[in-house]
């Protein structure tokens, strides 16, 4: 066990290229403004994923009715600031799994009971508010964190 957040929260990190002290900071804090009261399960793996086309992807490994267990696979070796990006945007997805917006039917992804299987990856809803969440988030990690002030917009979403 890497991180235990009250013990409700724990998150697991392994793989190579990334600082395992960021990752459990970034997904700690995030935790604790979403879901401080749930018992979830991250198991947060970086390795190559340069073939996939992608820095990250998020699963809902347990349960889909309540989720609450995920895996989180991210792009080894990012820069700091993609990296805190990438992690937020896919826990922005954890975030929809929990709240129910996001869910898996039959193989497919569908965004508050439509399928969005189909939609070009930009246009499908869960990634448009997640990548429109990420810079909003980003420089409120950075505020709590680090107590730097990035954005005079910071708290206005």
């Amino acid at each position: 066990m890497d991180a235990t957040l009250g013990n409700k929260s724990y998150v697991f990190t392994s793989g190579y290229g990334y600082s395992k002290k960021r990752c459990q900071t970034i997904a700690t804090w995030f935790i604790n403004q979403y879901f401080p009261r749930h018992k979830l399960t991250i198991d947060i793996i970086h390795r190559g994923l340069i073939r996939e086309g992608s820095y990250g992807f998020l699963d809902c490994v347990g349960s889909q009715s309540v989720p609450r267990q995920f895996e989180l696979l991210l792009q080894s070796n990012l820069n700091e600031l993609e990296y805190t990006k990438t992690l937020l945007h896919e826990l922005v997805h954890m975030k929809q799994w929990i709240e129910g917006s996001l869910r898996l039917k039959s193989g497919k992804f569908h965004w508050k009971g439509v399928n969005v299987s189909n939609v070009d990856y930009y246009s499908q809803p869960h990634e448009k508010e997640a990548f429109r969440m990420e810079e909003t988030l980003y420089n409120r990690y950075v505020f709590d964190i680090f107590g730097v002030w990035l954005d005079n917009s910071v708290f206005n979403s």
